[in-house]
Order: structure tokens, then sequence, then C-alpha cells
């Protein structure tokens, strides 16, 4: 499980927040851990969000069943580190035993933003601003378990996941209460990682979420693998138009304020949903799908797509 960096925010207007960033960096150092350039006073002082210390973030995973559960996969001694750079990106990283890259479980970046929407359904609602939690980079991963065919490797996926999304998902809401927030934000880089955020997480553009379903509706009983794939090759296709469904990344938002999920249960976005949700059919062409990924798989390696 991985977001990367670099997405783009389609339905929102970033608020220049620069004004409010104070460090200079000028006394920054090279870390002698592994963990990154940061200030070395800031890294000293650092909290989560401004809210949360390492002993924080490890009771709040105890409570979440998370600790329990990476135990379970034999990972023992577990400890948090927090950061924040001068970018105001906050970071959250979980280890077993040492600090190093080896050891390192989960990585976590997240930056505090306040939004315009430009959404009409949203725009209806009187709301002139969201402050969201924007998730720059999500990775999970099993530094000791390898790819088989009882867990295939996904695009994009370096490493075996840790099967702790739902632990994070609770985390999330905990934090996220906490500190006061409209919801988290993230654009997933492919298919299958907006299926698995599906669970608790909608997109901002009830389009988006409409093909979403149509998609797991009529490509039912295929795998989170196949589905991915089927994008990439573009060999799940409109069986109105016979194009192929290009996965087009945008905002999903795991909902935290009542003003928040009220815009997810609006009547027009609820309308605007079911509109394109009963309209929308797709056929998925399974054998040119395997027969494209074979030929790509040739030249390119599935962690580079």
């Amino acid at each position: 499980m991985k977001k990367k960096k670099g997405s783009f925010f389609k339905y929102f207007e970033p608020i220049d927040i620069s004004s409010a960033i104070s460090a200079s960096g000028k006394d920054a150092q090279p870390s002698d851990d592994g963990l990154g350039f940061f200030p070395s006073t800031q890294r000293k002082e650092s909290l989560f969000l401004n809210r949360f210390s390492g002993k924080d973030i490890m009771h709040i995973a105890g409570r979440v069943g998370m600790v329990a559960h990476l135990k379970s996969l034999g990972f023992e001694d577990l400890f948090a580190i927090v950061e924040r750079d001068e970018m105001m990106i906050h970071y959250l990283k979980i280890y077993h035993q040492h600090l190093n890259p080896q050891n390192l479980l989960i990585d976590l970046r997240l930056s505090e933003s306040r939004f315009v929407p430009k959404g009409e359904a949203l725009a209806k609602s009187g709301i002139a601003t969201l402050d969201m939690i924007v998730i720059e980079w999500l990775s999970a991963e099993n530094p000791r378990n390898i790819f088989d065919p009882s867990k295939p490797q996904l695009p994009g996926q370096k490493k075996p996941g840790l099967g702790c999304l739902n632990y994070l998902m609770e985390m999330m809401y905990i934090v996220g209460r906490e500190v006061i927030k409209d919801g988290f934000m993230d654009i997933p880089d492919h298919m299958h990682g907006a299926i698995m955020y599906s669970r608790k997480f909608k997109f901002f553009n009830p389009v988006h979420e409409a093909i979403l379903y149509a998609i797991l509706r009529d490509v039912k009983g295929h795998s989170l693998l196949d589905i991915s794939w089927g994008m990439i090759t573009g060999t799940i296709v409109d069986a109105a138009t016979g194009s192929p469904q290009v996965y087009d990344p945008s905002e999903q938002i795991f909902p935290l304020s009542r003003r928040m999920k009220q815009y997810f249960k609006s009547k027009e976005y609820q309308k605007k949903f079911d509109e394109v949700y009963k309209k929308k059919r797709y056929r998925f062409d399974y054998a040119k799908m395997v027969a494209l990924r074979d030929e790509i798989l040739k030249s390119k390696k599935a962690v580079d797509l």
C-alpha cells in the first residue's frame, strides 16, 4: 500500500499558507539515523500534527489493534518517530527493534491545508473553505515477506503489505477528530489504491465515485490485481462507447466533520451518483488484459508502473 508524492488537486484551490511557515532551515543538519534532512531543533521538539508524540501514536496504535496485529506478524519492540520538515510536512514512521531503513514498517507523511471547494454541490451548501489533512505519502510494507501467487505484486508496489489498512484508518479517525479537521484527503495513483481506500474514503466528485462502484459491480469476481491491470491495459471498457475506461486520479476524502459528511449525503451528490451509476455498464476483456500485461512486464517492472 503506497501513495506517492506529486499529486494534484482538481476540485480544491489551496490557500497560500506560506506566511504561517516560520522554519528557516538555517540550522538543518543531515540526520544520522537515516530519517532524512531536518532542522535539528525541529526534530527534537516536533509533534505529529502539532499534537501527538511518538508515545501518543503508539498508544493510539495499541487502542485500535495495530500493535497486536504487527506483533502477530513477528514484529516486536515497536516504536514511532515523529518529525516535521521545513515545508511543514509531518512525518510518522513506525519501526521494529532498531532505527534503520530495514526495520521501517509504516511511513506516513501528512500536511495540513485549507482549501476553497469548487464543487457545485458543496458550494450550494454554503461552505466557503475546508480544513483538510492531506496524505502526501503512505507506505505500509512487510520487509520480511516476498511476493508469491498468494501475495501477488500490485502495480507500483515495492514490497508485500502488512494488511493493516483498517487499523491505519481507525488511527486516522482518532487523530483527525483530535485536531478538528473536515477530513483526510488523498489521490491514489492506481485503481487498486482507490478501491482499498473506498472502505472509508469517498471521491469528492460524485461522477468518479459512481464510476468506481459501477466497475466493481460489473467486474465482480475478479481480483484487485486483475482490476488494476485492467485499467492499466485499457481492457475495462465502457459498454456504451466501446472506449477503455481510463483511471483518472482525483481526490478521495475520509470525512470527519459533520459538514463534510453532510456533503456526501446531500441530495445533489446522491442524485449525480445514482444517475451515473445506473447509466454506466462495463465489460472486462480478461484474456486481452493477461496478454497485454505479460507484454508490458517484458520491458518494465511492476514497481515502476
